[in-house]
């Protein structure tokens, strides 16, 4: 006597039947298309976000069309509870304000932006990545002198 449906082992150990798989493909077919019909739609023109004597906070969503519509960017990749970060947090409002208009000082929460930390690689806070036409173009980590990203900034306006 045949089972009217076959099963397949999954690696977790589950068994499931024709009916129950179709509909887990169904549903991940619904989300790949729901996906692509997301990354079709136009995103909103952004002109340049030049420093408004303010660090702009970035994301995983708005950081790439931040940094490639900049000719020179200087991102503090931090964390909340890392306290090297806090000690910087003054020095990046004070370039902030010292390249208002000239350039984009930004920082970025490692932790609530794990794919953009991700793509650099950063492992320990804080991390300072400077920026050239929307590329890297130099990384400063650990908490320096004020004077170190002054100067950095500066040669690459």
């Amino acid at each position: 006597m045949h089972c009217k449906h076959t099963y397949e082992i999954m690696e977790a150990g589950y068994l499931l039947s024709d009916d129950e798989l179709e509909a887990i493909r169904r549903r991940k077919m619904e989300l790949l298309m729901e996906r692509a019909k997301k990354a079709k739609e136009p995103k909103p023109e952004v002109r340049e976000p030049l420093s408004k004597g303010y660090p702009i906070q970035l994301n995983d969503g708005n950081f790439w069309q931040t940094i490639q519509q900049t000719k020179v960017a200087l991102v503090d990749f931090y964390g909340e509870w890392c306290q090297p970060c806090k000690m910087l947090a003054p020095i990046i409002q004070e370039l902030a304000e010292e390249f208002k208009g000239k350039a984009v000082i930004a920082k970025i929460d490692i932790d609530r932006n794990p794919r953009v930390t991700g793509q650099f690689g950063v492992q320990s806070v804080p991390m300072v990545i400077v920026f050239k036409d929307g590329k890297p173009a130099g990384q400063l980590p650990g908490l320096r002198p004020y004077n170190q990203y002054d100067s950095v900034i500066s040669q690459l306006l």
